[in-house]
């Protein structure tokens, strides 16, 4: 009895430990949605034609955006415009996990003392039931690598400068990533 007795204030203080150390595992999983879910960036596992196809849709819609917004610029005329995206998609998919962690603390006969520690994280990715992909939480385009823009009043300085500012604020791009050209034939 008088062995328990000695042990029991560092049992208590392991005890203590573990429970701190539980509820800091807890917070810092708080902000994730569901229990113990998190999200976790992985690349689109995708076969490569699917992901060119994605791809080239964004481009088009991007360069359909662009030809809208500058047909309806004064003196810009006809326009043609092609994107080009610099990198695949990116997509965060839903996780599920948990993490456990174990000390042990052991003492010999000398006195010595001796503290090991050993976490073990099991992490999933959420598929739905009858579904073959994951649960994607968010999926992020992929960056404007350049922009060509052919106009019919891009002879005119002042409206090659206009288109030039146009794409830049509507892509949030870079000037060296723009090029604006005149028709031919006008």
């Amino acid at each position: 009895m008088k062995l328990f007795e000695e042990k029991s204030p560092k049992l208590l203080i392991s005890i203590i430990g573990a429970i701190a150390i539980a509820v800091v595992l807890m917070l810092t999983n708080k902000g994730s949605s569901g229990a113990g879910s998190k999200a976790a960036q992985q690349p689109v596992t995708q076969n490569a034609s699917s992901e060119s196809t994605r791809i080239e849709l964004l481009e088009k819609d991007l360069e359909n955006k662009l030809v809208q917004n500058l047909q309806q610029m004064t003196g810009v005329g006809r326009v043609q415009v092609s994107v080009t995206l610099s990198s695949s998609l990116k997509s965060d998919f839903a996780t599920s996990g948990s993490v456990t962690k174990k000390t042990i603390k052991e003492s010999d006969k000398a006195g010595g003392t001796r503290e090991s520690s050993e976490v073990t994280e099991n992490t999933q990715l959420v598929v739905p039931n009858g579904a073959s992909q994951p649960v994607v939480v968010m999926e992020e385009r992929p960056a404007v690598a350049g922009v060509l823009i052919i106009a019919e009043g891009a002879k005119d300085p002042v409206i090659r400068e206009n288109i030039h500012n146009a794409v830049k604020t509507l892509l949030d791009i870079s000037t060296n990533k723009i090029t604006v050209q005149p028709m031919e034939g006008v």
